[in-house]
């Protein structure tokens, strides 16, 4: 459909057949059976990205409400997808996936927190940045590639400005027009990666870091000039790490970067639909997140 319209008519079903519309909760199984609710996010930013790059937008369609439209459409998948998961015929087949679709796990892994024995926590974790990524799905098995990924795109000067301009455009009655719609979505969606591997870095190196007596010299000594074990990053770098998740959690954060996208792309502050945007926080502690992924970087191309 191509255009609104509130005709009974047009508010009927369309796509399903006369069969489907009379048993539609047996469409969600086969649904579910081919898409997980990472692909659903991942298609739809996809379509979302494009269709708000294009020039001549409808009236009725602007970016601001194309972003909120697939906010709300995501939350309703996600419900969705825990219905069909509470349903009888795939109770015998979640099984251990169950945690990750249907909320937060109490058996998810925090900064500080050695894992269980006899659990995967690489392949636990993963799972978790992919569940709670937004734009963001590559490359979650080396964090250091992400790194590398993030700095062929951006230098730290070039990041640290547009980050200030997108982020002043959310406290103002404009949207961000030194750019087209999908530069600030690319711009998020690397600010995500950063973030997605400093979580996954220290999460999966702190209890090593922390627990290891001995130093990168003493594994140097030990093996007679040939490294055995990989040099620990600096301690600053960690505690830089700490501090990013401890003034938000993954989860927040991931709500703060959905917010900054929407206000930054709609002509209406965040303020006047009554939501704080602490700018100036945000802007030092994601500049001091991406120093830190630098210093990360260096400190692993070090390596020998």
């Amino acid at each position: 459909m191509r255009f609104i319209s509130d005709d009974a008519n047009d508010l009927k079903p369309a796509w399903m057949s006369s069969q489907e519309t009379e048993c539609p909760e047996k469409l969600l199984p086969g649904f579910w059976k081919h898409y997980t609710i990472a692909d659903c996010r991942f298609f739809l930013w996809q379509m979302l990205s494009a269709s708000i790059s294009t020039e001549n937008q409808d009236a009725d369609a602007s970016p601001g409400e194309q972003i909120s439209f697939f906010e709300n459409l995501v939350v309703y998948l996600e419900a969705s997808s825990i219905v069909d998961n509470r349903g009888p015929l795939s109770k015998a087949k979640r099984g251990e996936s169950e945690q990750y679709e249907t909320g937060e796990s109490s058996m998810d892994i925090k900064p500080g927190e050695k894992p269980p024995k006899g659990d995967n926590p690489h392949r636990k974790l993963h799972k978790r940045l992919k569940r709670l990524s937004i734009w963001h799905r590559d490359g979650f098995d080396d964090p250091y590639v992400i790194l590398d990924s993030f700095f062929d795109a951006y230098d730290l000067p070039s990041f640290k400005a547009r980050l200030y301009d997108i982020l002043q455009v959310c406290c103002q009655e404009k949207y961000y027009d030194k750019g087209c719609p999908a530069d600030v979505l690319y711009f998020l969606e690397k600010v995500e990666s950063i973030i997605n591997a400093a979580y996954s870095i220290l999460i999966s190196e702190e209890a090593k870091w922390l627990d290891k007596s001995k130093t990168a010299m003493e594994c140097i000594a030990s093996s007679n000039g040939e490294p055995e074990c990989e040099i620990e990053p600096p301690a600053v770098i960690i505690q830089c790490l700490k501090e990013f998740f401890e003034y938000r959690s993954l989860k927040k954060w991931k709500q703060e970067l959905n917010r900054i996208c929407l206000y930054s792309l709609s002509s209406q502050s965040a303020q006047e639909w009554g939501v704080w945007i602490d700018s100036l926080t945000l802007y030092k502690l994601i500049c001091s997140l991406a120093e830190t992924a630098f210093d990360l970087r260096k400190n692993r191309s070090a390596l020998p």
